[in-house]
């Protein structure tokens, strides 16, 4: 007489079942490494701070060649580049400032002071790389900015102490939503600069008197289809009128330039991009012992219990077979 067995098991589910304990074994081992390489390196780390103390010297870097009043950079670097001293210039020489919007250069004498901040004046920055949103931070003591490239970032310009204003010449912004924040500022004078697909120019109450002029702005024939070049002279006849950011108020740029300013933003140089400090391999720490470990103990358990699956498996297959004699 056949008796039916409790269940019926086949060669195919013996193999079917070993796979998938040999893939889950594989993606827990793989889990165990990710985890606890997370929890010994953080994916992000702070960007330092960079200063040009009061007596001049340089901290936190060897990146950066002092000549006198000159401090000229000689490859990127990455953080805030704090400026305590009035009347340096800041040569980038084409290289880069990496950072995100909270970094940069930054002229603030007080950093807890947000509305109405002094800072240091007179100050030059030239033929400098802004990446990853890093921006000039400054007010009205008479600075200039020339000649640079921001990538996302751009220049902030808060105060109003009276000062001569700063001159804001030769610079690209690109994909910038402030290229210029000026709140409660005083004169200023942004010209021939290129303005690449930047969303938002922030001009606040008393920031009226930026003054902008001859700059190129590239969405410039898509607001007015119908402008028309004065006579080959480069300018546009029609204003180019800013769309204000959130409380801010409109701009005006009365010549506008029909092409982009020759020569504007940092000058290339034939380097080896630096990576990101926060994904370079060798800032990384290796895996753990621990690591090792517990991925070797979660495989080894794993393949022990499909060993013993198997041979469960084999025995009931047996006894199946006795049921049919």
């Amino acid at each position: 007489m056949l008796v039916k067995p409790p269940f019926e098991f086949n060669k195919r589910s013996g193999v079917f079942l070993l796979i998938f304990a040999l893939l889950f074994a594989t993606v827990v081992a793989g889990s165990s490494v990710n985890l606890a390489g997370a929890q010994s390196h953080p994916a992000i780390k702070p960007y330092p701070t960079i200063t040009i103390m009061s007596d001049g010297r340089v901290e936190g870097t060897d990146l950066i060649h002092r000549d006198g009043d000159v401090y000229t950079l000689t490859g990127d670097i990455f953080g805030t580049l704090k400026v305590e001293k009035d009347g340096v210039i800041i040569d980038g020489a084409g290289f880069a400032i990496r950072a995100d919007w909270d970094g940069g250069v930054m002229l603030k004498k007080d950093p807890a002071d947000i509305f109405m901040p002094s800072c240091y004046g007179a100050v030059v920055v030239k033929n400098v790389r802004f990446c990853d949103g890093s921006r000039i931070f400054a007010s009205t003591q008479g600075n200039k900015f020339l000649n640079n490239t921001f990538g996302g970032g751009g220049i902030e310009i808060r105060g109003g102490n009276g000062g001569e204003g700063n001159v804001i010449k030769n610079n690209v912004f690109i994909d910038s939503n402030f290229a210029i924040f000026a709140d409660i500022s005083g004169v200023s004078d942004a010209t021939e600069n290129n303005f690449i697909n930047c969303s938002k120019i922030y001009i606040g109450l008393y920031g009226g008197l930026v003054d902008f002029n001859r700059n190129y702005w590239s969405d410039y024939e898509i607001l007015y289809p119908d402008a028309k070049e004065i006579e080959h002279t480069g300018i546009w006849d029609t204003p180019y009128t800013g769309e204000p950011a959130d409380f801010g108020f409109p701009f005006v740029d009365y010549n506008p330039l029909v092409d982009p300013v020759a020569g504007a933003g940092a000058p290339e140089i034939n380097n080896t991009p630096t990576p990101d400090s926060t994904s370079s391999t060798a800032d990384k720490e290796p895996v753990s012992l621990l690591t090792v470990l517990i991925a070797a103990t979660v495989v080894s358990i794993v393949v022990v219990v499909s060993i013993g699956l198997l041979v469960y498996f084999k025995r009931h297959k047996q006894t199946r077979a006795s049921f049919l004699v």
